[in-house]
């Protein structure tokens, strides 16, 4: 039987070594695979067949530095042209040994408009004040080298697991596409335990200088997509005023779709101040749940041009819902408060707006206790140079993530998952998307360090 020792403090700081010196290859690295554009193309908008392919040439970079450490590689293309990649490290073995998965995504959003960005290039992977700048940065290319670059300084210094290391690039994220992504991978290998590694750094008025970074999340939130229509009726736009002022005839001379829309959208955003009060948890800032309007459209049918009474109104809404709560008690108070909201209004009373719900993302959540939450903390702490946690109150750097991301798809599948990546939220899907450079290099020693007391030492 193969003996699992503790990982040993001379082990420990052969693997630290190991990454300083490795740093430069690390952020060399990312700077070449943000130059492979890698838009998920069924991203809405964007063209297909321009696009496919993308992920695929970007884990052809990746694939190189997988088997630079040790791993057996696997391919995983369910919609050609979209292939996932799979490493897989051996571990030797025996009682107490346990697998861990890093797993990260290889798409992106689209760039917007390139001009501006600096120099009008997205995917440049120019470094400037210690920061590599390019769509995916953050989000989520700077975490995938993190852990090829982890899993390469481990074998670099005599390391080997004693549990499995499994290094993951998934396609299909940004938009949910589960199909080319995430779900044949969670069927290839089932891991004792997984790592995202999106972005954790704390929302802050200057991202680029966070007072931490790294952050261990074992909670996400929910999230619903939800689109508000509401129906006016068309009219002449110089009748405005018989719609507005007093003594007008009103809906006789026509109904503004996008007014009411509006005040709905108003009386939405009353409902998102109460939640700040009334929706809390210990993991997110008090106001973290949040009703967001990210689209609006509305006009006359046929042209949309101002010399009607709008004929429609449709707000496209993102909900981030309280894990504790869960989707359908979210949705059945939006829809009776709308409702009541409604009442107070003659046309919206008889013409009611018409709710449509399009994407529910539930939420992934894993105690702050976990023995892989808790081994995270440890390696955070100790990957930046902080001291272990004794407070008498919960350690303050576990928090909960942001967004939504794939612990979601493997909690479903028992696998319990933690967040925790190099950049910020704050730079993803924005322009000049960037990540530090030495975030990259301690998220590097994070996993590592990680996995050494996950896993298990065998050899060492």
């Amino acid at each position: 039987m193969i003996a699992i020792e503790p990982p040993n403090a001379a082990a420990r700081a052969r693997v630290l070594e190991m990454i300083d010196a490795l740093a430069p290859r690390l952020v060399g690295a990312v700077t070449e695979l943000i130059r492979v554009p890698s838009v998920s193309p069924t991203y809405p908008g964007c063209v297909y067949e321009e696009l496919v392919g993308g992920e695929k040439a970007a884990n052809e970079r990746l694939a190189p530095l997988y088997a630079e450490a040790g791993a057996e590689l696997t391919w995983l293309e369910p919609v050609p042209g979209r292939a996932n990649l799979l490493g897989l490290v051996r571990g030797a073995g025996g009682e107490g040994a346990r697998s861990l998965a890093l797993n990260g995504h290889i798409d992106t959003v689209p760039f917007g408009d390139p001009a501006k960005w600096r120099g009008g290039e997205p995917c440049s992977g120019r470094i400037v004040d210690g920061r590599v700048y390019g769509r995916g940065a953050s989000d989520q290319k700077g975490g995938l080298v993190a852990t090829a670059m982890a899993a390469i300084a481990l074998r670099r210094s005599g390391v080997r697991l004693a549990g499995d290391l499994v290094m993951e690039s998934t396609c299909g994220e940004e938009v949910g596409d589960h199909e080319a992504g995430i779900t044949p991978l969670v069927a290839a290998y089932r891991a004792d335990g997984v790592v995202i590694t999106e972005p954790t750094a704390p929302v802050t008025a200057d991202p680029a200088n966070p007072p931490h970074g790294l952050l261990v999340c074992p909670v996400t939130a929910g999230l619903l997509w939800m689109t508000l229509e509401v129906e006016g009726k068309v009219g002449h736009n110089n009748l405005r005023p018989e719609l507005v002022r007093a003594g007008g005839v009103g809906p006789a001379a026509g109904v503004n779709a996008i007014e009411k829309g509006v005040y709905l959208l108003n009386r939405l955003q009353d409902l998102e101040q109460q939640w700040g009060q009334s929706y809390l948890h210990p993991l997110f800032k008090p106001g973290h749940f949040s009703l967001h309007p990210g689209v609006i459209v509305g006009g006359p049918h046929g042209a949309l041009v101002p010399f009607f009474s709008s004929e429609f109104c449709r707000i496209e809404y993102s909900i981030l819902y309280p894990p504790q709560v869960g989707a359908e008690p979210i949705k059945r108070e939006i829809e009776a408060f709308v409702q009541d909201a409604s009442r107070l209004d003659p046309w919206l009373r008889e013409h009611p707006a018409q709710i449509t719900w399009n994407l529910d993302w539930p939420p992934a959540v894993l105690d702050a206790t976990h023995p892989l939450t808790q081994t995270l903390a440890r390696a955070r702490r100790e990957a930046l140079g902080e001291a272990a946690w004794a407070g008498p109150e919960a350690d303050p750097r576990i928090r909960g993530f942001d967004a939504v991301c794939h612990a979601t798809t493997f909690m479903a599948a028992g696998m319990p998952a933690v967040i925790c990546g190099p950049g910020s939220i704050q730079f993803a899907h924005a322009v000049d998307e960037s990540v530090g450079v030495e975030e990259l290099v301690r998220a590097a020693k994070l996993y590592a360090l990680a996995a050494m007391d996950w896993c298990g030492v065998a050899v060492a």
